[in-house]
Protein backbone atom coordinates (compact mmCIF):
# COMPACT_ATOMS: atom_id res chain seq x y z
CA UNK A 1 0.00 0.00 0.00
CA UNK A 2 2.67 2.45 0.72
CA UNK A 3 4.20 1.83 -2.03
CA UNK A 4 1.91 2.90 -4.65
CA UNK A 5 0.30 5.62 -2.37
CA UNK A 6 3.90 6.98 -2.46
CA UNK A 7 3.81 6.67 -6.33
CA UNK A 8 0.78 8.48 -6.69
CA UNK A 9 2.13 11.44 -4.44
CA UNK A 10 4.91 11.28 -6.37
CA UNK A 11 3.12 11.55 -9.64
CA UNK A 12 0.64 14.56 -8.21
CA UNK A 13 3.56 16.85 -6.68
CA UNK A 14 5.19 16.64 -10.14
CA UNK A 15 1.92 17.65 -11.46
CA UNK A 16 1.86 14.38 -13.59
CA UNK A 17 -1.80 14.31 -12.79
CA UNK A 18 -2.80 12.06 -15.34
CA UNK A 19 -0.16 9.14 -14.21
CA UNK A 20 -1.60 10.04 -10.87
CA UNK A 21 -5.35 9.50 -12.21
CA UNK A 22 -3.73 6.29 -13.49
CA UNK A 23 -2.24 4.84 -10.56
CA UNK A 24 -5.13 6.05 -8.37
CA UNK A 25 -7.73 3.92 -10.66
CA UNK A 26 -5.81 0.81 -10.13
CA UNK A 27 -5.70 1.29 -6.57
CA UNK A 28 -9.49 1.83 -6.12
CA UNK A 29 -10.34 -1.50 -7.64
CA UNK A 30 -7.56 -3.00 -5.20
CA UNK A 31 -9.16 -2.05 -1.98
CA UNK A 32 -12.71 -2.02 -3.27
CA UNK A 33 -11.76 -6.36 -3.53
CA UNK A 34 -9.92 -6.17 -0.70
CA UNK A 35 -11.87 -3.52 2.11
CA UNK A 36 -14.82 -3.56 -0.13
CA UNK A 37 -17.03 -1.12 -1.32
CA UNK A 38 -18.76 0.31 2.29
CA UNK A 39 -14.88 0.46 4.24
CA UNK A 40 -13.74 3.89 4.83
CA UNK A 41 -10.23 3.29 3.21
CA UNK A 42 -12.19 2.97 -0.35
CA UNK A 43 -14.16 5.88 0.59
CA UNK A 44 -10.37 8.14 1.26
CA UNK A 45 -9.30 6.34 -2.24
CA UNK A 46 -12.58 7.97 -4.02
CA UNK A 47 -12.06 10.79 -2.39
CA UNK A 48 -8.12 11.10 -3.50
CA UNK A 49 -9.11 10.30 -7.16
CA UNK A 50 -11.92 12.81 -7.22
CA UNK A 51 -9.70 15.16 -5.97
CA UNK A 52 -6.97 14.47 -8.80
CA UNK A 53 -9.90 14.65 -11.75
CA UNK A 54 -10.79 17.94 -10.05
CA UNK A 55 -7.25 19.26 -10.65
CA UNK A 56 -7.44 17.93 -14.02
CA UNK A 57 -10.76 19.89 -14.94
CA UNK A 58 -12.49 16.82 -15.74
CA UNK A 59 -15.36 18.01 -13.90
CA UNK A 60 -17.93 15.48 -15.29
CA UNK A 61 -15.24 12.51 -14.37
CA UNK A 62 -15.04 13.34 -10.89
CA UNK A 63 -18.88 13.83 -10.24
CA UNK A 64 -19.84 10.56 -10.02
CA UNK A 65 -16.78 8.82 -8.01
CA UNK A 66 -17.50 11.96 -5.89
CA UNK A 67 -21.28 11.44 -5.31
CA UNK A 68 -20.07 7.29 -4.88
CA UNK A 69 -17.78 8.70 -1.98
CA UNK A 70 -20.21 10.90 -0.50
CA UNK A 71 -23.10 8.07 -0.27
CA UNK A 72 -20.37 5.81 1.28
CA UNK A 73 -19.20 8.40 3.96
CA UNK A 74 -23.06 9.89 5.03
CA UNK A 75 -24.04 6.15 5.36
CA UNK A 76 -20.42 4.73 7.76
CA UNK A 77 -19.22 8.47 8.87
CA UNK A 78 -21.98 10.69 8.76
CA UNK A 79 -20.63 13.19 11.20
CA UNK A 80 -16.75 13.09 9.94
CA UNK A 81 -15.23 16.14 8.69
CA UNK A 82 -13.97 14.29 6.09
CA UNK A 83 -17.83 13.82 4.56
CA UNK A 84 -18.36 17.49 4.75
CA UNK A 85 -15.37 17.49 2.58
CA UNK A 86 -16.47 15.29 0.04
CA UNK A 87 -19.79 17.83 0.15
CA UNK A 88 -17.72 20.43 -1.07
CA UNK A 89 -15.68 18.29 -3.43
CA UNK A 90 -19.22 17.31 -5.07
CA UNK A 91 -19.92 20.97 -5.30
CA UNK A 92 -17.33 21.43 -7.12
CA UNK A 93 -17.30 19.03 -9.49
CA UNK A 94 -21.22 20.93 -10.07
CA UNK A 95 -19.30 24.37 -10.44
CA UNK A 96 -16.86 23.06 -13.63
CA UNK A 97 -19.84 22.10 -15.23
CA UNK A 98 -21.81 25.22 -14.62
CA UNK A 99 -24.17 23.33 -12.39
CA UNK A 100 -24.41 26.53 -10.35
CA UNK A 101 -28.27 25.27 -8.70
CA UNK A 102 -26.67 22.10 -7.69
CA UNK A 103 -23.16 23.13 -6.57
CA UNK A 104 -24.73 25.94 -3.86
CA UNK A 105 -26.26 23.91 -0.99
CA UNK A 106 -23.27 21.27 -1.56
CA UNK A 107 -20.39 23.86 -1.26
CA UNK A 108 -22.33 25.21 1.61
CA UNK A 109 -23.10 22.20 3.56
CA UNK A 110 -19.48 21.19 3.34
CA UNK A 111 -18.02 24.49 4.31
CA UNK A 112 -20.21 24.34 7.16
CA UNK A 113 -19.62 21.11 7.99
CA UNK A 114 -15.96 21.44 7.92
CA UNK A 115 -15.88 24.83 9.86
CA UNK A 116 -18.16 22.95 12.80
CA UNK A 117 -15.57 19.85 13.07
CA UNK A 118 -12.41 21.95 12.62
CA UNK A 119 -10.90 21.07 15.66
CA UNK A 120 -11.42 17.28 14.52
CA UNK A 121 -9.42 17.91 11.23
CA UNK A 122 -5.69 17.00 11.23
CA UNK A 123 -3.31 19.55 9.84
CA UNK A 124 -3.17 18.39 6.11
CA UNK A 125 -7.00 18.43 6.02
CA UNK A 126 -7.60 22.00 7.11
CA UNK A 127 -6.13 23.26 3.49
CA UNK A 128 -9.81 21.78 2.68
CA UNK A 129 -11.47 24.56 4.53
CA UNK A 130 -10.13 27.44 2.53
CA UNK A 131 -10.48 25.25 -0.59
CA UNK A 132 -14.19 25.54 0.02
CA UNK A 133 -14.30 29.08 0.77
CA UNK A 134 -12.20 29.70 -2.48
CA UNK A 135 -15.35 27.44 -4.48
CA UNK A 136 -17.80 29.35 -3.04
CA UNK A 137 -15.99 32.72 -4.00
CA UNK A 138 -15.98 31.09 -7.68
CA UNK A 139 -19.40 30.43 -7.38
CA UNK A 140 -20.59 33.53 -6.53
CA UNK A 141 -19.04 35.18 -8.96
CA UNK A 142 -20.13 33.03 -11.96
CA UNK A 143 -22.90 33.73 -10.94
CA UNK A 144 -22.86 37.09 -10.40
CA UNK A 145 -23.87 37.72 -7.05
CA UNK A 146 -21.04 40.35 -6.20
CA UNK A 147 -22.01 41.04 -2.45
CA UNK A 148 -21.90 37.22 -1.61
CA UNK A 149 -18.36 36.48 -3.46
CA UNK A 150 -17.19 39.66 -1.24
CA UNK A 151 -18.52 38.58 1.73
CA UNK A 152 -17.09 35.02 1.22
CA UNK A 153 -13.53 36.63 -0.26
CA UNK A 154 -13.25 38.57 3.09
CA UNK A 155 -13.79 35.37 5.17
CA UNK A 156 -10.87 33.75 2.99
CA UNK A 157 -8.46 36.80 3.82
CA UNK A 158 -9.44 36.47 7.44
CA UNK A 159 -8.58 32.70 7.85
CA UNK A 160 -5.53 33.80 5.87
CA UNK A 161 -4.41 35.99 7.65
CA UNK A 162 -4.98 34.08 11.09
CA UNK A 163 -2.84 31.37 9.51
CA UNK A 164 0.04 33.40 8.80
CA UNK A 165 3.27 32.95 11.14
CA UNK A 166 3.31 35.25 13.93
Amino acid sequence: RNFVIGLILCHEHLKQLDQAEAWHRKWMAVMKERSGADSPAYGTDMAALGVNLLQQKKWSDAEPILRECLTLREKTQPDAWTTFTTKSLLGGAHLGQKKYADAEPLLLAGYEGMKQREKTIPPPGKVRIPEAIERLVQLYEATDKKDKAANWRKELETRKSRSLPK
